[in-house]
Parts: structure tokens; sequence; C-alpha cells
């Protein structure tokens, strides 16, 4: 039998690792895990026993709907989830100045989620404090992007701000400087100096940064390109960007 619910992607997270993250960094997220019959793998049996440590509810299933006509590479598992769990601007702010010296990453209308994914994990992996999101103009925070990011989402503190201007004024107020990338006019970022607690400000994919969200940057740094390439996949870009800063920093 299959599970009588068609699922929402919204709800959904799958595949093994992002599962097998989410069960280790917030169990109490997890409705429930829908476990296809004869899938078995070390791995698998490893999510299994951690779902029943955390008595998280386990459902064996001979199929896995999935929304719509799409066609997911589950691996043989996927959890039901409830909403992601974000914080709200003074929580956001109180916890990434409670760091020590942050390094925060806005991200102005993104919106595709694959590339959503991929930034995030980046920032999860180099350490990043904390994530800011445009509330309406942002691609949802869906198990797609769970799904790029490697699980990397339930290691990185998320704040969708109401008015993203006004966040970025807030962070300036606490002594943040924010760096804005754009595409050209702006200072190389290898002859930019990346020091204190800082904002990273990636634009959207066609449009990159707004013009009232560029007014707010004190910096505004450019990846140097060596052959006339019109511009990087913003993923990309953030990834070069983000690095670059950790390298500095480790300086």
């Amino acid at each position: 039998m299959t599970d009588s619910k068609q699922l929402s992607e919204d709800q959904l997270v799958w595949g093994i690792h992002p599962v097998l993250e989410l069960l280790e960094a917030r169990p109490r997220s997890i409705h429930e895990l829908l476990i296809q019959k004869g899938k078995t793998s070390r791995k698998l049996q490893e999510i299994i026993d951690l779902a029943r440590k955390h008595q998280v509810k386990v459902k064996f299933t001979t199929l896995i709907r999935t929304p719509g006509s799409r066609q997911m590479n589950h691996q043989g598992v996927v959890a039901r989830t409830m909403p992601l769990e974000t914080l709200n601007e003074q929580d956001f702010l109180q916890l990434i100045m409670a760091s020590g010296t942050p390094f925060v990453l806005a991200l102005d209308s993104i919106q595709d989620p694959h590339n959503l994914g991929a930034i995030i994990r980046s920032a999860a992996a180099a350490g990043v404090t904390g994530l800011i999101l445009p509330k309406d103009r942002s691609a949802p925070l869906t198990g797609t992007v769970a799904k790029i990011s490697a699980g990397a989402l339930t290691h990185l503190p998320v704040c969708q701000s109401t008015n993203f201007v006004r966040m970025l004024q807030k962070l300036k107020e606490q002594g943040i400087w924010v760096y804005g990338t754009i595409k050209d006019g702006g200072t190389s970022i290898y002859q930019t100096t990346f020091s204190g607690p800082l904002c990273l400000v990636i634009g959207g994919e066609e449009k990159g940064i707004r013009p009232l969200v560029k007014d707010q940057c004190d910096f505004r740094v450019t990846i140097p390109m060596q052959r006339k390439i019109d511009s990087l996949n913003a993923s990309v870009a953030a990834a070069v960007v983000i690095f670059e800063i950790v390298r500095q920093k480790e300086l």
C-alpha cells in the first residue's frame, strides 16, 4: 500500500543524508518517517534506529508517493516534517551577537531552490553564523532546498525578515559591516579586507542586489573574471566570496 495522503513538498525532507542530519539535529520537527519496504542499507538502518531512539514514528510502505508528477530520488526514506523553525529578528540578532565575531549571510531575492540549497551548504561548511532571507522575495525553504543543502539547513540559524533593508540597518547599528556583491564596478574581493563582524549580501539570479539594498552596503565587491564571462551562477559566486572571507579570517 502507499501512504494515504499525497505529500506536499513543503512538508518533506528526503534522501538518506538529509534525513539523518535532520534526525540528529532536530528530531522533534519530524511527524513521521516513511521507509520503503525492500530498501536496505547500513545508513537506512541507522536512520531507523535513531528514529526509534528519539521516539519518532516510523511507517513502512511499499511505495512512497511524490508531490504532483515529480520523481524524487528519496533513496527509500522520506521524513514528513513540521514547518522549519526560523528566528524572529530580535532573537536572531541576539544569537549572532553572542557568537563573538558574527559572519552573517544575507540573500536578496534568490529564487531558485537549487541555488538556495547550494548556498546554504557552502555557508554551513564555512561556519557562517546565520542566514537572513527576505520573507516575500526568496525561494521557500522546501524539501528541495533541504535535499540540495545535504542536511546543512538543520545547522544554520535562519531569519526570514519582513523588512530586509531595515534588517541590514539593524546589523549596522550593532557594528556589523555590510559587504554587497555586484557584477561590475566593485572592488575585487582579492583587494578587499574582510575583517571583524560582517554581513555578506548576495543578490538574486537575474538582477542582483536591489537598489535599496545596495544603498545599505558599506562596501561593494566584485569577483574578477579572467575571461569575458557574463557572470557566475549565484551559488558559485556565493561560495567563492564566502571562502575568500574565511581564508582572510584565518590569516
